[in-house]
């Protein structure tokens, strides 16, 4: 019985040349791979964007809570001088927003509430103004809404309150001398931000 040698070199040269292609294919595969992988990267890097803020100067990445205290201005009429809070005097506060570095625009949601129950029930939170302009907003349900586009350097809100005293208020002439002299009433106000990212 002979064996037919020219049919096994040919069968070892088609396994050989199979075996080869095999290689070649998996070697060029990885170097496509691995330049797709380094592609993929750099794009993931180039859109990582910047989202630190501050409010009145406090950078607030990773905060539940801001330290940071507002003193309000006390604007004087016929009745109150300077600086002196009473029935029927008036006032501001400032908040400034600082997007610098936000890459991505985003909405803020000002919320006001009385600080504690010892927080003047009459403090009324009334209206606020954008940027030191002349335009007068109406302060709906102690909320404050707007969009800040990314990057803005300085969002001045100057929120405007008073303590009524016109015949619609809560406290009479009597609750308004005992807060008075009750040295844990205060005027202080609770002030939350809710920040949302705007998706594109």
């Amino acid at each position: 019985m002979t064996t037919d040698t020219r049919s096994d070199d040919a069968y070892k040269k088609r396994i050989l040349v199979f075996i080869l292609f095999c290689l070649v294919f998996v070697f060029l595969f990885q170097e496509a791979y691995a330049k797709y992988r380094k592609v993929a990267s750099a794009q993931v890097e180039n859109t990582v964007a910047n989202w630190n803020i501050k409010i009145n100067n406090e950078i607030i990445s990773n905060k539940t809570t801001l330290t940071n205290h507002i003193t309000p201005t006390i604007t004087s009429n016929a009745h109150v001088k300077d600086n002196v809070l009473a029935p029927g005097s008036q006032g501001y506060f400032d908040v400034d927003i600082d997007a610098t570095d936000a890459d991505v625009s985003f909405t803020y949601d000002i919320g006001i509430s009385n600080y504690d129950s010892y927080t003047i029930n009459d403090l009324n939170i009334y209206a606020y103004s954008l940027n030191n302009s002349a335009t007068m907003n109406t302060v709906v349900d102690n909320q404050i809404s707007g969009t800040i586009v990314h990057n803005t350097a300085s969002t001045k809100i100057r929120i405007y309150f008073e303590w009524i005293d016109d015949g619609t208020d809560s406290m009479n002439n009597q609750t308004d001398t005992s807060a008075a002299v009750n040295p844990n009433t205060n005027a202080d106000i609770l002030v939350t931000f809710h920040l949302t990212q705007v998706q594109s």
